[in-house]
């Protein structure tokens, strides 16, 4: 009698190699995600504030709102380009990500809703995020993402 398959035996060796290997390789990818949204809001907050540089540059002022960087644009070699095609998101308070914006004065304080505060008379964006990070970010626990 011709029999094809494989025996309880075989089966069993695979899934050991396969747990072997997931136990080993899962590990790696836990907190990636953590560590890709900090950086991107980082980097979403330094690329804010470079334009907000440049608006400074071309225009002799700081702009009133920051969603003026959306409207306002400066001339490139003959190209008008606007300061700021959109908000870039911030993944602290979302996975999804944040781009509302608060016009605040120093005098206000953050919402903590998410998303950048820009204090007005004094031309700094800062993520709306005025908690401490807690355990489930790791090495970067005990943050205020607000003093970035």
């Amino acid at each position: 009698m011709d029999r094809r398959g494989f025996t309880l035996l075989e089966l069993l060796i695979v899934i050991g190699i396969i747990a072997i290997l997931a136990a080993t390789i899962i590990p790696n990818f836990i907190g990636f995600d953590r560590e890709a949204r900090l950086v991107a809001t980082k980097t979403n907050l330094n690329a804010i504030r470079t334009r907000v540089s440049l608006f400074r540059t071309k225009e002799g002022r700081y702009p009133e709102e920051l969603e003026e960087l959306l409207e306002a644009t400066y001339n490139d070699m003959g190209i008008e380009i606007p300061y700021l095609d959109k908000v870039p998101p911030e993944f602290i308070s979302f996975k999804k990500g944040n781009s509302e914006i608060e016009n605040l004065i120093s005098e206000e304080p953050l919402t903590g809703a998410g998303g950048w505060a820009y204090y007005q008379d004094r031309a700094r964006v800062v993520v709306n995020w005025d908690r401490s990070l807690d355990s489930k970010w790791g090495d970067d626990e005990e943050e205020v993402p607000s003093e970035w």
